[in-house]
């Protein structure tokens, strides 16, 4: 007995489904046939499903191939149609156009018009009637062709070319004339109108025939025609103007002169000129130039006698256009138009005449091309743009001019170059000359100078100073630095500026210089030229012209700044002797003369020596300015005083062989020192320069000796001392309020004196104020550069003399200690 599991298929169906497994696909047509448990296995089942999802891909693909040619074909089925519906639309159309002239009324209307025409034609009758009306047709027919023709001209629409279609214009204009001379006057009062209508559109059309060839010819040059486009222009004026060869010339060259005239000419609105019209102009010239060796005397005579093998009627082009339907009207034209041939004299003229033509209208367009460059650089001031011109001119003419037979261009170019040199040479010499106008601002300045308000700068160190505006940038802080620091107030500054945007345009002439010494000049384009031709052409345009212009440069700057300083020499002449704001001038004209220096030309040696001459009488008038209130408190406050302030601070001496010395100037001397180099701060340490300074020292030697000597006289003739603390020159209020501290120093020094002695002597008194000026003497000549024989010198000694100082041991610790005390305090008086 046999036991099966449940869902588990027996061995025999096993061996029975498998024996036929996979199964044919086509025949499964229920899921129950696959599932069965009586048919296949899981695993055949998965097996099935896999072939399953592999049929239907395979069937995809095929369809998916099949509706793709399906598409195609679809496509080029409905490009069919369309073209069979535009086909069938075209024969339609053709159809009803046969149908329209073929019907009753249409044939009937012919039959009966040809039969009159016949009958007539029979009877003799008619004939010069249908003759006119054909010929009338005929020019209405040329008038409306040839405006076609010459707007086809401009936009091609006949397909014809430049020349060409003025040819065809021309003998459109011919045949018309000829029409219009065979009808005569008009038979009627409308065909007459008509006639005369259409002979004064003939006559436009020929007026606008002869504009337009004149354009093509002076256009030739920038549409860059080829020569047989200007022969033909030149064929279309011969045939309706029916001039010959020379004459074509003639006009040729008129047309190209005149074309060059207006190219130049200055605008009505009173405008600059275009410097590419100028190279315009020269284009022109070359051209013309290389198209009339080109085409005469041989070409030309040519073309005209081209225009004479063949009958007007007979030309192919007239006879292809359907308008004109010259194939119908040409039997009744009449002999007179049907064998017409254009009569044009080709061969008036000869070699030798053309060449004289040729050589006259060269000269002429040169002086015309001259004139236009003229009145083009006339509006041209900077040097950059005239370059530029320069170059293309020059490198235009190189390159064109050189192709011309039997023409030195080297004429051309020296002239080229000379108009340009002269120009750029007015052009630097305006520009030079406007170094007048920093003297001009400098004489404002003087004439508004107000005291206390022109001569007013800020100062580095004030307060406002730490309030600058940083937000323009480093550059704007560092320009306000600056002019701070070198006490450029607003006077200075307008000079300064004038005078620093004069400087950069003269910088950019000497830039142009340069530019002009590396320019090469080869002719790039045809290399026919020898070595030699471009060796001397590159001497000229590159070492000569920039060297005449470097030359008249540093001539015209010499000028200039010679003329700038003897213009601010006088001016401060003027203002030198009486006026009293002498020292805050001299002032404002060191900081001048000495920005315009920092920034001369390079290179020029005439100019380095620019308003020295001048300078010491400026330094002059600004030490007196300066010293006046120093030395008039030395003198009334300190050399007036015969007591030594700071007695008991002596260095103490020995008995009998070193006397009592001072060891420090007066506190008079320390605040001279003071005040003097406040008031050179004040004034500016920009202005302190070594020869100032050497200016300020030789001027202190002279006042102080004057002074000192005077005030040493009165100590010497025994002139009643003072009380002590008390000055015998000047307010008393303003003595203390100008000692301050130093009269209390004074009273302790001297009570301890009085101490320490037993009421001095007035002989004891004197001669220690003369030991004191010693030591005062020789602590100033540390900064005033005494030399062996001067006053101030001389007087030191005399001064010593009477101090009763006999040791000379005592005279060189005075020496020393001085000098040691100067190095304490040097410092502290920097700009001396």
């Amino acid at each position: 007995m046999t036991s099966y599991l449940p869902g588990k298929p027996s061995s025999a169906s096993t061996t029975a489904a498998s024996s036929t497994f996979p199964p044919d696909l086509s025949t499964l047509t229920t899921s129950s046939q696959i599932f069965s448990s009586t048919n296949y296995t899981l695993p055949q089942i998965r097996t099935l499903h896999k072939h399953i999802h592999g049929a239907i891909e395979d069937k995809a693909a095929r369809l998916r191939t099949q509706v793709g040619g399906s598409y195609r074909e679809l496509l080029g089925t409905a490009d069919t149609i369309v073209q069979m519906k535009a086909d069938m639309e075209s024969v339609t159309s053709t159809l009803w156009g046969m149908g329209q002239r073929c019907g009753r009324g249409v044939v009937g209307g012919k039959v009966d018009g040809l039969g009159g025409f016949v009958s007539s034609e029979r009877e003799g009758l008619g004939g010069q009637k249908l003759s006119r009306e054909a010929r009338v047709r005929l020019l209405g027919a040329c008038v409306l062709q040839g405006g076609r023709v010459l707007k086809g001209v401009n936009g091609g629409e006949l397909g014809l070319g430049k020349g060409d279609g003025l040819i065809v214009a021309a003998k459109i204009c011919v045949l018309g004339r000829l029409l219009v001379k065979s009808l005569g006057g008009g038979s009627g009062s409308g065909e007459e109108k008509e006639i005369r209508r259409a002979e004064r559109q003939l006559e436009g059309l020929r007026h606008r025939l002869l504009v337009r060839s004149g354009e093509s010819m002076a256009a030739a040059a920038t549409v860059k025609q080829q020569q047989g486009d200007v022969l033909k222009a030149l064929c279309a004026y011969s045939l309706p103007t029916n001039s010959g060869a020379q004459d074509v010339l003639r006009h040729f060259l008129r047309v190209r002169s005149e074309a060059m005239v207006l190219s130049t000419e200055t605008p009505e609105d009173g405008g600059r000129i275009d410097p590419r019209d100028t190279l315009y102009c020269l284009a022109l010239y070359t051209k013309t130039l290389q198209d009339v060796q080109a085409l005469f005397p041989n070409r030309l005579p040519e073309g005209l006698a081209a225009l004479k093998k063949h009958r007007l009627l007979a030309d192919d082009s007239l006879r292809a256009m359907e308008e004109l339907r010259l194939d119908v009207y040409e039997r009744w034209c009449g002999d007179e138009i049907r064998y017409f041939t254009p009569f044009i004299r080709h061969d008036d003229l000869d070699v030798k005449q053309a060449k004289e033509m040729w050589a006259n209208w060269a000269k002429e367009g040169s002086e015309v091309f001259l004139r236009g460059l003229e009145r083009t650089l006339e509006g041209m001031s900077e040097f950059k743009a005239i370059v530029e011109l320069r170059t293309s001119v020059l490198k235009l003419w190189i390159v064109e001019g050189g192709k011309v037979r039997g023409f030195d261009s080297s004429i051309m170019l020296d002239k080229i170059r000379a108009v340009v040199n002269k120009h750029m040479l007015h052009v630097l010499e305006e520009k030079i000359s406007k170094l007048r106008l920093v003297g001009r601002e400098a004489s404002a300045a003087l004439n508004a100078w107000r005291e206390g308000m022109t001569d007013q700068y800020s100062s580095l160190w004030e307060e406002g100073s730490f309030d600058m505006d940083l937000s323009s940038g480093a550059a704007q802080f560092t320009q306000d630095v600056v002019a701070r620091l070198y006490g450029r107030n607003d006077a200075v500054s307008r000079a300064v500026k004038g005078y620093m945007s004069w400087f950069h345009i003269i910088d950019d002439v000497g830039q142009v210089v340069d530019q002009l010494k590396r320019q090469r000049w080869d002719n790039d384009v045809d290399e026919i030229e020898d070595e030699e031709t471009i060796e001397e052409r590159q001497k000229l345009l590159a070492k000569d012209d920039p060297s005449k212009l470097n030359e008249h440069l540093n001539t015209s700057l010499v000028r200039a700044f010679g003329d700038l300083d003897e213009y601010l020499v006088q001016l401060w002449g003027s203002r030198a002797e009486d006026d009293p704001n002498k020292g805050p001038i001299s002032m404002y004209f060191l900081r001048l003369f000495r920005d315009i220096r920092s920034r001369l030309p390079d290179g020029l040696e005439e100019v380095k020596g620019f308003g020295l001459k001048a300078v010491p009488s400026l330094h002059r008038a600004l030490t007196e300015a300066v010293v006046v209130s120093p030395l008039d408190e030395l003198a009334t406050v300190t050399l007036a005083r015969r007591t030594v302030v700071g007695r008991s601070l002596w260095e103490e001496g020995t008995a009998g062989s070193m006397p009592d010395l001072p060891t420090s100037p007066s506190p008079g001397i320390f605040r001279f020192l003071r005040s003097l180099s406040v008031a050179m701060g004040d004034a500016g340490g920009d202005l302190w320069s070594p020869a100032a300074v050497g200016v300020l020292k030789a001027h202190l030697r002279t006042q102080l000796c004057g002074i000192w000597t005077e005030a040493f006289e009165g100590v010497t003739k025994g002139e009643a001392e003072p009380e002590a603390g008390e000055s015998e020159v000047g307010d008393e209020k303003g003595v203390e309020e100008k000692e301050g501290d130093d009269d209390k120093a004074e009273a302790d020094s001297e009570k301890e004196l009085s101490t320490k002695t037993d009421g001095p002597t007035s002989e004891q008194q004197r001669k220690d104020l003369l030991v004191q000026w010693v030591f005062d003497l020789l602590y100033l000549g540390q900064f005033l550069d005494l030399d062996g024989d001067g006053e101030l010198k001389r007087l030191q000694e005399k001064v010593y003399e009477t101090s009763g100082l006999e040791n000379s041991q005592a005279r060189e610790r005075l020496v020393k200690t001085s000098q040691e005390y100067w190095k304490r305090t040097s410092l502290l008086f920097g700009l001396l």
